[in-house]
């Protein structure tokens, strides 16, 4: 069956019906980096059969209501806006990941960054990421090509937090970081498309047509993100595992002449590599948002990394130092942010698992060139590949039933027990932390997934 023929399952809503309905999607995937072909071997998981499972509609005014809406068109209301947007904001430099996606459907508007503790959408331009044009970039006098305008969700607290200087591309809630949209069971893939409802039109349309002619119009009222289910030969993967060790790493007492893959699994028993590590994590970060996951949980998810807390749940503190976790990033993503925007971070970093293509030279990180022989450094690129860095990991999260939760555990023996994440809270790393527990003893990470329906 179609995408399109999915989406027309879902019925109209009360205040119209689907945009998908209105426009056939274009093709699947939510690369976009000109020049970067999908690895061949997760072709399967960025060209998947899309089932439509929820809605989530936000009443961008003040008092209106967030909702899920099933298929069916039951509604339940998961929280209400404290403050509506009333504008939206340019990336800046160091979400230069916002260049690189687009919505499952092909259409511009969509999350680009499912979290804990915001959802970051991208609803303008029209346009696609050249990785080209950014050979030997200069931030202070080189040219952008373009810059994506955002529209973002928070949960409760940040309009205390912010008070005073409210952000007005910020739709502000009454819903606690880690629960509903948040880490519930309503939590949206990255890649979900982003529209409006049209008043004149009485139909739902891609949220980029409402900035087509004045890029700088303030937010409408009616939103709506569409949660789809992404199914590889009818279904859906259920793991993915990373072996913690690039070439010429020692883990556990074995020394690696090549580097660990990284795995996509089935339900069915199907494991296929994918991917090569290029550099281990080794240690952990205080990451933004790991106060609101718990140990364990996956707390972001956008085109250029995928964020796990190793933190206990404390919910919004000004206290960084209550955060705790680690980032698996693509290669040329943090190559580019660290040499040419001058981040100066990621590789060589504790902190970080970094992510290339299989076969790929883990010396080429410390080679400061994005563009080699007229192709990103690594080639093919990771930038917004699913399953890793698109489409698929959500933020659901339930303590009490890790069946229904997205998580990552680890093996200290080579997969051949697992056990869950240990606690680590702040900064660590090998010279601060020799417990045989610490991240450098991890000799593979397993992220399981899952694809609730909510509400």
């Amino acid at each position: 069956m179609s995408l399109a023929a999915v989406a027309v399952l879902a019925p109209a809503t009360t205040a119209g019906a689907s945009a998908l309905e209105h426009n056939p999607p274009r093709p699947v995937g939510i690369s976009n980096i000109v020049g970067t072909p999908i690895p061949p071997q997760a072709r399967p998981e960025n060209h998947p059969r899309f089932v439509a499972q929820f809605h989530v509609e936000i009443d961008n005014s003040t008092g209106g209501a967030v909702e899920h809406v099933a298929l069916d068109g039951t509604r339940t209301v998961l929280g209400h806006v404290q403050r509506p947007a009333t504008g939206t904001v340019k990336a800046d430099d160091g979400f230069w990941a916002s260049k690189y996606s687009r919505a499952i459907d092909g259409t511009a508007g969509h999350l680009l960054a499912t979290s804990v503790y915001v959802l970051r959408s991208k609803v303008w331009p029209e346009e696609s990421y050249d990785p080209l044009r950014y050979d030997n970039f200069d931030p202070a006098t080189g040219v952008r090509d373009w810059t994506t305008k955002l529209l973002n969700v928070r949960p409760d607290r940040f309009i205390g937090a912010d008070w005073g200087n409210w952000s007005a591309d910020t739709i502000y809630t009454d819903i606690q970081g880690g629960s509903g949209i948040f880490g519930g069971k309503s939590s949206l893939p990255t890649g979900a498309p982003l529209s409006y409802f049209d008043e004149t039109k009485q139909a739902w349309l891609p949220i980029a047509e409402h900035f087509r002619a004045n890029p700088d119009a303030a937010p409408p009222q009616k939103l709506r993100f569409t949660a789809y289910k992404p199914l590889v030969r009818n279904a859906a993967p259920t793991t993915l595992e990373f072996e913690n060790w690039a070439a010429g790493d020692t883990v556990a007492g074995k020394t690696h002449d090549r580097n660990g893959g990284i795995y996509v699994g089935y339900a069915r028993g199907e494991k296929r590599r994918i991917a090569d590590v290029v550099q281990r994590v080794q240690g952990t970060g205080r990451f933004g948002g790991t106060e609101f996951a718990h140990i364990g949980q996956m707390d972001t998810n956008h085109p250029g990394a995928m964020t796990f807390a190793t933190s206990p749940y404390d919910g919004f503190s000004w206290d960084e130092n209550v955060r705790g976790g680690f980032q698996i990033v693509p290669a040329n993503h943090v190559k580019f942010l660290s040499n040419n925007l001058n981040q100066n971070s990621f590789m060589g970093r504790p902190q970080w698992l970094i992510v290339g293509p299989i076969g790929a030279d883990p010396k080429r990180l410390f080679d400061e060139r994005y563009i080699i022989d007229g192709k990103t450094s690594f080639s093919p690129g990771w930038e917004a590949i699913a399953p890793v860095f698109g489409m698929y990991a959500r933020t659901t999260f339930d303590p009490a039933n890790l069946d229904e939760s997205t998580y990552f555990e680890v093996s200290y023996d080579y997969g051949e027990t697992w056990q869950l994440s240990p606690e680590f809270t702040g900064v660590h790393d090998p010279s601060t932390c020799q417990a045989a527990n610490c991240p450098q003893n991890w000799t593979n990470i397993r992220v399981h997934l899952v694809y609730p329906e909510g509400p």
